[in-house]
């Protein structure tokens, strides 16, 4: 085991092993880099442990039954209005939506572990697409920095927020609306911006919902 087998090891997400302990315990820089990564796994376990107030559940999915009612009317208007039917696309899984929670489950630990950007690098890197503001009076930035996604550069942003965890994928360079997906058990919904897109994936379907349309409006 040397230094540069145990840091991907580690950014990897996989469990620490007896080689790696071994090694840890010889290295002052990878043991440094254990408790660095020890520590941000304990800050957003706390980040994550919000007590829900009390009745806020029910306020949420009411808010998400009335958004949906809105959403299905104004897409069946304009359904109807292009000749093809309203609810063809409900169900189906966009690959972009697909690629986003792949990322969630495949990549993120990686992305954290490459290290977050200064938050004034962040301000004018999203300035034209999804101001750093607008995000931060959704919730709170655990994690933003720079990520290889689609074939173009993303920005991965881990937010917590009163109901849990969401993890947002802002795409300068893609501008796609209207694609949804589940799997195993992770939900993405991709929201078109003025300039590129958003992904955002979560656990929570309501929760994804509710940070989707905070984000639309």
């Amino acid at each position: 085991m040397n230094c540069l087998d145990y840091r991907r090891t580690l950014a990897a997400g996989e469990p620490e092993t007896a080689d790696m302990k071994a090694h840890r315990l010889q290295c002052a820089a990878c043991a440094a880099l254990f408790r660095e990564h020890a520590e941000f796994e304990r800050e957003l376990r706390e980040g994550l442990a919000v007590e829900i107030p009390s009745g806020f559940e029910q306020r949420l999915k009411t808010a998400v039954v009335h958004n949906r009612r809105r959403f299905l009317a104004a897409a069946a208007a304009t359904a109807a209005a292009a000749g093809i039917g309203a609810y063809a696309w409900l169900g189906r899984d966009g690959p972009l939506a697909m690629a986003c929670i792949g990322f969630v489950m495949k990549e993120e630990a990686k992305s954290i572990m490459m290290g977050a950007m200064p938050h004034a690098e962040a301000e004018t890197a999203l300035a034209t697409t999804l101001p750093l503001a607008r995000i931060e009076r959704i919730g709170r930035v655990k994690h933003i920095g720079p990520c290889p996604f689609n074939g173009a550069t993303a920005y991965h942003v881990v937010l917590s927020v009163p109901q849990g965890k969401v993890t947002l994928l802002v795409m300068p360079e893609t501008r796609v609306a209207g694609e949804q997906a589940g799997h195993d058990g992770m939900y993405a919904i991709v929201v078109a911006l003025r300039n590129g897109s958003v992904g955002v994936i979560g656990t929570d379907k309501a929760v994804v919902n509710s940070v989707a349309g905070a984000l639309r409006a």
